[in-house]
């Protein structure tokens, strides 16, 4: 978006951040945009929420289905404000169907569906609610045959010069046709209601920028090796289209709004768009997820907000957690995300309660069995995002492999809260499970070696090989093993056999790391900025740069590093006890404290910041803290029966 922005492409948005603030998001993992959005709208992990993926058994008819409102458990901001007496409208939220019951009007993401021709084009069930208004807002909506060459040639406008007998150009026509008649009726619904009717908060999904770029960001200049030039020249200008597309959609919203509304404008992930695209493919299984960067866009502007700058250390967890703070509202104490409080003009006393989920206004509608022809469109449009594989005829063997892959990404969140005592057993039940699976073993091995058992690592490492052999992948993570047994020359040696192909940023900063337990300073410095030359916006390389220039006694050039890996992931264990070990160095002893308290809340089980928080306590003449914090570290090495293995790139 910034070059669009330098170029003046992106007029309404320009006005949104000069007058408000913006920053980047950090997504939540897996990055899969129903466990994201779902985590937007509740401030929880999907591990807690339990949105765990596109589609789930489905209990009454067998197979799958989408995940919805049923599928969520707690409650979404709209149920918090509805309780609270303030008036809601919600449009196209992902993961939202069916409809829920609140204060004003919910229309999910299966009101624009297109499951016949436009003269029997009923109102899918359940996407609208109060269901008596379906009628009157069908009148809104756009089918797909209904998008002309005049609308689609803005985005290709070659279009009219292609051969459309030929299957590939008939495809991608078709694509950008779906996408605009579904982004249009979203955005008729939106308007509408922001137009005629009152309201307090109102919430817009639209999914066309991550579609678009599924199917169009390998065309996007600089031209990829394996991307024709003649396909490039055709549908190269369709991202940048896009986003002017969707600028000028929120510039009506905005005037719709008016200056008395806050907005709050973001992304649940990133996309990749320049050198480090992976290949030429974005619609399929095997590079899908490598599309999406950890990082989106935040901007806020408005009432409440402060004017100009950037708000740092922003995760998809904190937007209701802020959002409940503007309107007055106390923030769940079952949250897992913060207010961004340097984002507003003046932040006030954060309000608390125990939960929002007790009595939740808007419970989801009872299931029901899935719509099968709705449910198929669905599941085409999911398989042709690259998102899932073509399901195949089996029902019962579909289901069981859907029931895996929830699992897989449940076991993924439970690690990136640190709550490895779920996520071990569950990691190593679900490879027993299928020992045919390359990927769930190296899940295991992860989560094992992140516990610190390198038993137990080498052993579903030793699987994962058997099956699939050994790659760049399980190199590095050999490596890891290496390191948490306390040979780090070993590990290197390991990584010195990555062809060039693997080495891309994460493992330039994994080189990084074992030089520092080398004592490689200067050399590891260079593999982190390798890392981060290609990849500048990498919060754990700028951690492991701030380790190899402290050791280099560049204090100032450490704490910078940190600091900036901190504000683009706030959520992130190892750089506050990396920011925790810089700051006590340089004599700063209560933010040093303050730091490794933080990651101890995210990470409790680290010994060495128990240990520096006991010294350090003990130089604040804090005794009894410094007790605490000493009977901290006997308790976890008495549980462990050993001294810790310490974890990859620790401090």
């Amino acid at each position: 978006m910034d070059p669009l922005l330098a170029a003046g492409r992106m007029p309404a948005l320009a006005g949104l951040i000069a007058g408000g603030v913006r920053g980047n998001l950090a997504a939540v993992e897996p990055v899969l945009s129903p466990l994201i959005w779902t985590s937007i709208a509740t401030g929880k992990f999907p591990w807690k929420h339990g949105v765990l993926g596109f589609v789930e058994p489905d209990p009454l008819g067998g197979g799958v289905r989408s995940v919805g409102s049923r599928t969520r458990r707690g409650a979404a901001v709209w149920n918090m404000l509805s309780k609270a007496g303030l008036r809601s409208h919600v449009t196209g939220w992902f993961a939202g169907h069916p409809a829920e019951e609140i204060s004003g009007l919910c229309v999910s993401e299966r009101f624009p569906l297109a499951a016949g021709p436009p003269e029997d084009w009923p109102v899918p069930e359940g996407s609208v609610c109060p269901s008596p208004r379906a009628a009157e807002l069908a009148e809104l909506r756009v089918h797909p045959s209904e998008i002309e060459g005049a609308h689609i040639l803005p985005f290709i406008p070659r279009a009219a010069e292609l051969d459309q007998t030929n299957p590939s150009v008939q495809q991608k026509l078709t694509e950008v046709a779906l996408i605009l008649s579904q982004t249009a009726t979203l955005q008729s619904v939106v308007t509408k209601v922001l137009e005629t009717e009152p309201w307090d908060f109102a919430a817009v999904y639209f999914r066309a920028l991550d579609e678009f770029a599924h199917h169009f960001m390998p065309y996007h200049p600089p031209l990829l090796p394996g991307v024709s030039a003649e396909e490039a020249a055709v549908y190269g200008e369709v991202m940048e289209r896009a986003y002017e597309f969707h600028d000028l959609m929120l510039a009506r919203l905005l005037h719709l709004a008016g200056p008395e509304t806050t907005v709050v404008l973001l992304s649940d992930h990133g996309f990749e768009s320049g050198a480090l695209r992976p290949g030429v493919k974005a619609d399929v299984m095997e590079t899908m997820a490598q599309w999406h960067r950890p990082f989106g866009m935040l901007v806020m502007a408005g009432p409440g907000i402060q004017r100009g700058g950037r708000v740092h250390g922003a995760s998809v967890l904190d937007i209701t957690p802020t959002i409940l703070h503007l309107f007055n509202l106390p923030v769940g104490m079952d949250m897992d995300g913060k207010v961004l409080v340097t984002a507003l003009e003046s932040p006030g006393e954060i309000q608390r309660i125990a939960t929002w989920d007790e009595e939740a206004a808007g419970a989801p509608a009872p299931a029901v069995a899935a719509r099968v022809e709705e449910e198929r469109l669905l599941l085409d449009q999911l398989v042709g995002l690259g998102y899932m594989e073509a399901p195949g005829e089996d029902a019962a063997a579909l289901s069981s492999q859907v029931e895996a892959e929830l699992r897989f990404n449940r076991i993924t969140s439970l690690a990136q809260a640190s709550r490895f005592q779920e996520a071990v057993p569950e990691s190593l039940a679900l490879a027993a499970a299928h020992p045919d699976k390359v990927r769930f073993h190296l899940k295991a091995a992860q989560i094992q070696m992140m516990a610190g058992d390198g038993a137990a690592a080498a052993a579903a490492l030793d699987a994962a090989e058997a099956l699939a052999g050994i790659s760049g992948v399980t190199l590095r993570m050999r490596a890891s093993l290496q390191v948490l047994r306390g040979d780090p020359a070993g590990a290197l040696a390991l990584l010195e056999r990555l062809d060039d192909n693997s080495k891309h940023p994460a493992a330039l900063e994994q080189m990084g790391r074992v030089l520092l337990q080398l004592r490689r300073w200067s050399e590891a410095e260079a593999c982190f900025r390798s890392a981060l030359a290609m990849e500048p916006e990498n919060p754990s390389a700028l951690n492991g740069l701030a380790g190899a220039l402290v050791r280099q006694d560049r204090d100032g050039e450490a704490l910078e590093a940190v600091l900036s890996a901190l504000e683009l992931q706030h959520h992130y264990a190892a750089g506050h006890f990396q920011l925790g070990a810089i700051l006590a160095k340089r004599s700063d002893f209560p933010p040093a404290a303050q730091s490794f308290e933080t990651g101890l809340a995210m990470h409790p089980g680290n010994v060495l910041a128990h240990r520096y928080l006991a010294r350090l306590y003990d130089r604040m003449g804090q005794k009894d803290r410094a007790a605490v914090h000493r009977e901290m570290v006997t308790f976890l090495l008495r549980k462990a029966q050993k001294p810790r293995e310490g974890r990859p790139g620790g401090l």
